[in-house]
């Protein structure tokens, strides 16, 4: 019963630190020979378990080794955390968010967003 009651407290406990950690803004920043990519996401707590999520995404094509003008796309979203699985869940379009406050990061499938503040 002891045993329990500790593994119940650890589970609330990371619950609480990574719902603390999420509010807040995250980038990220990808380049490859066909574009670069900045990325920040902020996240807003709302009220319990909800979010408001601005995402910025800043996007520049090269073609033929030529930059081409830079794009600029503007998302408001919404989403749920799930205590279970200490996981943000996008409503709209079903993104998941996984946040680990140790490394100060937030992973959005393969991308790795650093926590600025």
């Amino acid at each position: 019963m002891i045993a329990a009651i500790c593994l119940l407290a650890a589970c609330q406990s990371k619950t609480a630190q990574v719902q603390s950690f999420i509010a807040g803004t995250y980038v990220n920043h990808a380049q490859s020979e066909y574009g670069i990519a900045d990325d920040t996401l902020t996240f807003a707590h709302t009220d319990g378990q909800q979010y408001t999520i601005t995402r910025n995404t800043g996007y520049q094509a090269i073609r033929d080794g030529k930059h081409l003008p830079k794009k600029h796309k503007l998302e408001k979203l919404e989403g749920n955390y799930d205590s279970q699985s200490n996981l943000l869940n996008e409503t709209t379009t079903g993104r998941v968010f996984h946040f680990n406050p140790a490394k100060r990061i937030m992973l959005l499938n393969q991308a790795v967003y650093r926590k600025l503040n």
